[in-house]
């Protein structure tokens, strides 16, 4: 990993950063949390339900935004600067914690993983699948998923995982 950011979207992060918001609030009913996105994608079943419910239960603000820069005032306070892409204006904003929410990059083992077993890993460098068979690696006998294959929730990893398990059964089996 670079540090220098992704050219692809992770798509979970704006619903995880949600869920921990969520989380805080319950542990205190007075917190505020500001969410800054690009782009939110919130694309499964029930996302869009859960982001509102975020909002009007949890005290969760969303920003459609990008954050330009982040300092700290005299009393160590995070001080967000950002621009809000729907008045195009440049704002600020104080507050007591800045959580940054991370992309979901490929685990730093699996390039020599990929050397090892002969499998082939995608530009992003995830394990390269065919979009049609997306557990099936480019060695027989290998399945993979969840974050190895591309970022995705816990439901669609857990899903993968029957598959791939239920595909190496079927394999040792003679099927």
């Amino acid at each position: 990993y670079t540090g220098e950011g992704q050219p692809y979207c992770s798509s979970v992060c704006c619903m995880y950063t949600t869920k921990e918001a969520i989380i805080a609030f319950e542990h205190d009913n007075e917190l505020e949390s500001f969410v800054f996105y690009i782009d939110m994608r919130a694309g499964g079943k029930g996302f869009q339900k859960f982001l509102r419910r975020g909002e009007e239960e949890y005290n969760i603000k969303y920003y459609k935004s990008k954050i330009s820069h982040l300092e700290v005032d005299e009393h160590d306070n995070p001080i967000i600067t950002y621009e809000d892409y729907e008045t195009s204006k440049i704002k600020q904003l104080t507050v007591d914690l800045a959580v940054l929410a991370t992309c979901i990059i490929p685990s730093r083992g699996i390039s020599k993983l990929s050397e090892i077993l002969g499998f082939e890993l995608n530009h992003y460098d995830f394990i390269k699948t065919n979009p049609f068979l997306p557990i099936e690696t480019s060695v027989e006998g290998i399945y993979t998923c969840g974050c190895a294959r591309e970022p995705m929730d816990i439901p669609r990893s857990v899903a993968e995982a029957s598959g791939a398990a239920a595909r190496a059964a079927e394999v040792i089996k003679g099927g």
